[in-house]
């Protein structure tokens, strides 16, 4: 993968004090490209942000860094070049540093907002045991887990 490395660089957490209890809470990410610099003919370094809006609750802000490294002739050099033209990058070079971007910063936005007690910016699903009689079982009175 192109998109190595996540650094963090800043953090900014808030959580609203006068927000009234909310039914269903509205959670927008957004990620934006703050700035480039080249740092070899094959890799360069890209300052993100990443934001995460709780609405009237609160809102979490990671700004980082990602290293991008491409092998290829003048792929990082052409990237920068339109970088500072447009203030673009290729499609694919912004999807990688996105998606690490994202991939990254939605565990550290998680352990914030626990600590600012809002809710997960992602759906959080753990592992349940279900214990009971299937069909076909005996009719044993002691329905714990076998443990071998």
């Amino acid at each position: 993968m192109p998109a190595r490395g996540f650094q963090l660089i800043a953090i900014e957490a808030k959580r609203h004090r006068k927000s009234a209890p909310q039914k269903q809470v509205r959670i927008d990410h957004n990620t934006t490209i703050l700035s480039i610099k080249q740092k070899s003919d094959k890799e360069m370094e890209i300052e993100m942000r990443y934001t995460v809006s709780y609405g009237l609750l609160g809102i979490v802000q990671l700004d980082c860094a990602i290293g991008y490294v491409d092998d290829s002739t003048n792929v990082v050099k052409k990237a920068v070049e339109k970088w500072d033209r447009e203030h673009k990058l290729p499609d694919t070079i912004a999807e990688a540093v996105h998606n690490r971007t994202l991939a990254q910063g939605s565990f550290e936005v998680l352990n914030i907002a626990k600590k600012l007690n809002l809710p997960p910016p992602f759906k959080v699903e753990i592992p349940q045991i279900k214990i009971g009689k299937k069909k076909g079982a005996s009719n044993s009175k002691d329905a714990s887990p076998e443990v071998a």
